[in-house]
């Protein structure tokens, strides 16, 4: 298994009860309130969407699978191994049918990992293989996520919560602006490809950057020529009202 050798030896006392800190969270499904201890997590890096062509009497292979900055990849298999100690069989047989009922029913949603603080994947359950020791009343499950192969930020940036605040890999910026006649912005996308930008507007706004120009009227809008491309984002505002840039940072990690 695993990109990640892990062990969670820390523990809350609680009554006198040592109980699991290390997470996931899916659906209603709480691993640690559960009852199970996450000893392993592995995250590999998805495939590659790859097209390639190959042209005869030439050398090597042409590669088309990058468009601009964005190489583009097939989901990914999140995987987590946890152990239940300390249960009878009759219990072990709820405890085994609980997590399966509790998983695999459900459609696509938000998996939140506390690996990974401020962040979440996007998938659905693929498996969930149990194993039953009686001989140390353990259960061990080995539990698939297929998901989506970036990382998400839970919170919009510029929300700037501080919980979230991860300083390797952080900007504090605004993304809400008055405008009064015209003014010089730079929107900084600190993900691993590009971002779609929800925007919503007041008054009358001119927006012009690297793709162009456009004028906004009051509304909310989620499908402009606007994209954030990795890093600076400078972008000129005109006109009179708000403007407000909702993004999330999609990270490969």
């Amino acid at each position: 298994m695993g990109q990640y050798s892990f062990s969670d030896t820390l523990a809350n006392s609680k009554n006198n009860q040592s109980e699991p800190i290390e997470r996931i969270v899916f659906g209603s499904f709480d691993s640690a309130e559960k009852g199970w201890w996450l000893v392993d997590r592995g995250a590999p890096t998805p495939s590659e969407k790859e097209v390639t062509e190959t042209i005869p009497y030439s050398q090597g292979i042409l590669d088309f699978s990058t468009l601009g900055i964005d190489r583009f990849f097939d989901n990914r298999d999140i995987t987590y191994q946890f152990k239940n100690i300390g249960n009878r069989y009759d219990d072990r047989k709820v405890i085994e049918n609980e997590i399966k009922r509790m998983l695999m029913p459900l459609g696509t949603q938000a998996l939140f990992d506390s690996h990974e603080p401020g962040l979440h994947w996007v998938g659905k359950c693929k498996s969930i293989t149990v194993t039953d020791d009686a001989n140390y009343q353990t259960l061990v499950a080995n539990v698939v996520f297929n998901c989506y192969p970036f990382a998400i930020g839970n919170n919009a940036e510029g929300s700037d919560i501080w919980d979230d605040v991860f300083f390797p890999n952080w900007v504090f910026q605004d993304t809400s602006f008055k405008v009064n006649g015209t003014q010089n912005i730079n929107m900084i996308n600190i993900g691993s490809h590009t971002a779609e930008v929800k925007i919503v507007v007041t008054g009358t706004v001119t927006v012009t950057g690297s793709f162009g120009s456009m004028t906004l009227t009051a509304g909310t809008y989620t499908d402009t020529q606007l994209t954030l491309a990795i890093g600076e984002n400078k972008l000129t505002l005109s006109g009179s009202g708000t403007i407000n840039f909702e993004f999330y940072k999609e990270v490969m990690i």
